[in-house]
């Protein structure tokens, strides 16, 4: 099946559905819209679907499963992600006969505006044909598109732990003024410990909100540590000179 015999419907900004052809489909203008459909939620099911908040957005987004929210997780926290949507659009051929029919999970657009198309499903689905077929005819897609492609079953739990803690800084914006400014000047002069960056808190700050301050440079990037390993008081934060604020 050609790409011209690919059909794309996605619901733009408005809330209006649009369908365009696969060639023509614009990531930046689906990125922005809402998802074309919402999870089911129903007793007894084996999924755990939700609502995400998104740093990167600044808006709620849906998820499917609880892996798919790991997934969300680390676009999120990823400095290179600038742009993300979940069940972005619905892709179907236009041929004759039986026509495949694909939601994909996550859409995510880049900082160097690269795009890349992720579906989540556990290691253990991934052996099935039609799941094989489904991914292998969205993966050409995206090759004929120039988008890249991740097929999505887990990531490491400590980096994704260590994430979810950091997150406390997400919205350093709602910090008391000058407490953001204090936190990168008690990193700046060079390595410190977790431990030795909260020691350092102002006297007139509050403990919660110098917590929120210091976690918010890892946030966003201007301190850098290891989170391969468990986030705790004796972690080495790295100042990060130069990264936009």
């Amino acid at each position: 099946m050609g790409v011209r015999e690919v059909s794309l419907r996605y619901c733009n900004v408005a809330g209006d559905e649009v369908t365009t052809t696969w060639r023509e489909a614009r990531a930046e203008l689906i990125v922005e819209g809402l998802p074309v459909r919402i999870p089911p939620s129903y007793r007894g099911q084996g999924n755990y679907p939700g609502l995400f908040w998104s740093a990167t957005n600044r808006r709620t987004l849906v998820y499917e499963s609880l892996l798919e929210l790991d997934r969300l997780w680390l676009a999120d926290f990823d400095p290179t992600v600038v742009g993300i949507a979940t069940q972005p659009f619905q892709i179907t051929g236009s041929g004759t006969g039986a026509q495949p029919s694909h939601v994909p999970d996550v859409l995510l657009v880049h900082v160097d505006r690269t795009v890349t198309l992720v579906d989540v499903k556990p290691a253990e689905f991934l052996d099935k044909p039609a799941v094989r077929a489904q991914f292998d005819w969205t993966r050409g897609l995206c090759r004929d598109k120039g988008w890249g492609y991740e097929v999505f079953s887990g990531g490491d739990p400590v980096v994704l732990r260590n994430i979810k803690a950091v997150a406390v800084g997400r919205r350093s914006e709602r910090l008391p003024t000058g407490v953001l400014d204090r936190a990168r000047a008690v990193l700046a002069p060079g390595d410190v410990t977790l431990s030795e960056a909260i020691a350092r808190k102002p006297s007139t700050c509050g403990d919660a909100s110098w917590r929120v301050a210091v976690l918010g440079c890892l946030w966003r990037g201007e301190a850098m540590a290891d989170l391969r390993r468990p986030l705790g008081m004796e972690t080495v934060l790295t100042y990060s000179a130069g990264v936009p604020v």
